[in-house]
């Protein structure tokens, strides 16, 4: 089930706020809270999802694979409401 996606563009100012966000509306937990790299760990109302995630700041892209989601929910709904708020994230820097 490993999905991998690659978001272009990711300043570090950007994955920092992408990260407050996840966290104070959403309830994600990053492994570890502060780490370029590790797992965002969130519940919704199916089950828990995990995602892994690799930021490289030098060419500014953030890779995200999906480790585990509930079966009924669909991966493309993940990556549209990721991008959303990735979109929405951009619009405050």
């Amino acid at each position: 089930m490993a999905v991998t996606r690659t978001f272009f563009g990711i300043p570090a100012g950007l994955l920092l706020r992408i990260k407050q966000v996840a966290r104070e509306e959403h309830g994600i937990l990053f492994d570890p809270p502060e780490g370029t790299q590790g797992t965002a760990t969130g519940r919704t109302p199916l089950r828990e999802c995990i995602v892994r995630f690799v930021y490289d700041g030098a060419q500014a892209e953030l890779v995200m694979t999906l480790v585990k989601k509930p079966v009924l929910l669909p991966a493309a709904f993940l990556w549209t409401a990721f991008s959303a708020e990735l979109e929405r994230s951009r619009g405050f820097m």
